[in-house]
């Protein structure tokens, strides 16, 4: 896999991350911006290297007794997270529903754990899908953590200075994009 493969992967499944790290950033302390931006990148690129990790290793023994089959089932892991985030893009909503969430804190390592899981099941996805295609793990799985680490906590001062960016469902649709693209590769290349 190559590094453009590896960074595409990476920007594709932060986007997730970027997209909650700036409406969190709508109903938080903006006195606490690098406090909020220092937990943002530690939960969500954190878990953007465990979930593959956990994809992978939970999927690799179906790789056995899959076969030929694996770059299918790879394509489809990978369409199914692509197809996905471009709906999500798609649809109508309010970018800022994490602030119904009723949290007095968003950023507090305590509230950040399941918008950190949240965010990083495209990870797991794709994590599985390297197994089934037979990719190497480690690289992608370590650059998805450091990406997301950096655009999360981007995220953050960024929200905290424009307060709402207007190109979140287009970030999404770009997203899945990336991993449909990278999936039909993995077909193609059977």
């Amino acid at each position: 896999m190559s590094i453009i493969e590896i960074l595409g992967i990476s920007f594709a499944v932060a986007i997730d991350a970027l997209a909650v790290s700036i409406a969190g950033t709508l109903c938080a302390d903006s006195k606490r911006k690098v406090r909020n931006a220092c937990n943002a990148a530690l939960f969500f690129g954190g878990f953007q290297i465990l979930m593959p990790v956990c994809g992978y290793y939970c999927s690799s023994w179906v790789v056995k007794y899959a076969g030929s089959f694996t770059n299918w089932i790879g394509f489809g892991l990978l369409a199914f997270v692509g197809t996905k985030m471009i709906i999500d893009g798609i649809k109508n909503g309010d970018d800022a529903e994490v602030c119904k969430l009723g949290m007095t804190d968003f950023f507090a390592p305590g509230n950040l754990i399941l918008p950190a899981v949240a965010t990083s099941i495209d990870a797991l996805a794709v994590g599985a899908g390297f197994a089934f295609g037979k990719i190497e793990l480690w690289a992608p799985a370590i650059s998805m953590g450091v990406v997301t680490a950096v655009v999360s906590g981007a995220g953050v001062v960024l929200g905290s200075k424009l307060k709402r960016l207007a190109g979140e469902r287009v970030m999404l649709m770009i997203g899945g994009a990336v991993l449909i693209a990278i999936g039909l590769k993995l077909l193609l290349s059977t």
